[in-house]
């Protein structure tokens, strides 16, 4: 199977500023790749069966993975050159590590505004069954949002950053209407369809109170899974998640920790001196916390 050049459909837990950021860097991949004449894929290697853990760091007993960039669940483009972060290949990343059998605690070190809603359960559960085994802490290194909550608050404990953000608790999702725009430039689709909502999301079929009930249904039941699985993993109730930290609001540092999302403020150097000691030998790079790179810089630079 090759790499994956479609732009991740569905329903999507992420802040709303970053699926237009998305939708750029696909135009901007796609134009890329026109340019490259099939060169862009030279060094695109397929995705391997074998768990590259050569991104993770590890000091003493404790292992760090980083959850970067916007969430999708397998690789493709937007992990290859944007800096994206296949779930299914990050939940390997946590099992490997884990069976090591050298590693007493795993750092989730995130910094992301979340992502698409597909495989993001299955995620969760492998890395829930990690936690039963060992310890594992997050560091909301500058952003956890969204997507980057349900999985990023399986944890032990959960520090954010002084000025970092955490929350934006929802569901969100696109359904584009070109039927006015195709109308008054004399373009007629004809959708041949079995099933009387089978086109209900095709762009080219008038947008209407029914397909908006049935997108509507579906982010709620999703949003009520998300509510659900922050409640497990703060260890609270789903009422309580619902009325402090669930309207979709993104909370700073202090306050994230006020309304239940964090355990405390600190940072991921703080973090590494606590469970290895602050004379360790081995070296250590902090990443974000102290060379901050955006990564959507990536796309104004591709």
């Amino acid at each position: 199977m090759g790499l994956d050049i479609s732009m991740p459909p569905g329903e999507w837990m992420i802040l709303p500023t970053a699926i237009d950021d998305t939708a750029l860097m696909y135009q901007q991949f796609l134009q890329s790749l026109q340019n490259s004449e099939g060169a862009f894929f030279d060094d695109a290697d397929e995705h391997e069966e074998t768990i590259d853990l050569s991104d993770c760091q590890i000091i003493e007993n404790v292992a760090i993975v980083t959850l970067h960039g916007v969430m999708v669940r397998y690789p493709n483009w937007m992990t290859r050159w944007y800096g994206a972060t296949s779930t299914d290949e990050y939940a390997s990343k946590i099992e490997a590590l884990a069976d090591r059998g050298d590693i007493d605690c795993i750092i989730q070190d995130v910094n992301s505004p979340g992502g698409v809603v597909a495989g993001l359960d299955e995620a969760w559960e492998r890395i829930e069954e990690v936690r039963k085994r060992i310890s594992i802490k997050t560091v909301c290194n500058e952003m956890m949002a969204s997507a980057a909550v349900y999985i990023g608050s399986c944890a032990d404990e959960t520090i954010v950053t002084r000025n970092g953000l955490a929350g934006s608790i929802g569901v969100i999702q696109e359904r584009p209407d070109w039927s006015k725009y195709e109308a008054e430039r004399g373009i007629e689709t004809k959708v041949i369809v079995s099933g009387k909502y089978k086109a209900a999301f095709h762009p080219s079929v008038p947008f209407n109170a029914d397909h908006q009930a049935i997108l509507q249904n579906r982010s709620d039941r999703i949003y009520q899974t998300f509510l659900q699985v922050v409640a497990e993993n703060r260890r609270t109730s789903v009422d309580n998640v619902l009325n402090n930290m669930a309207d979709a609001r993104i909370f700073t540092g202090q306050e994230a920790v006020e309304v239940g999302l964090a355990d405390r403020v600190g940072t991921l150097r703080q973090l590494v001196a606590e469970l290895t000691g602050p004379n360790n030998s081995q070296p250590f790079n902090y990443g974000d916390e102290d060379d901050a790179e955006d990564y959507y810089a990536r796309i104004i630079e591709h």
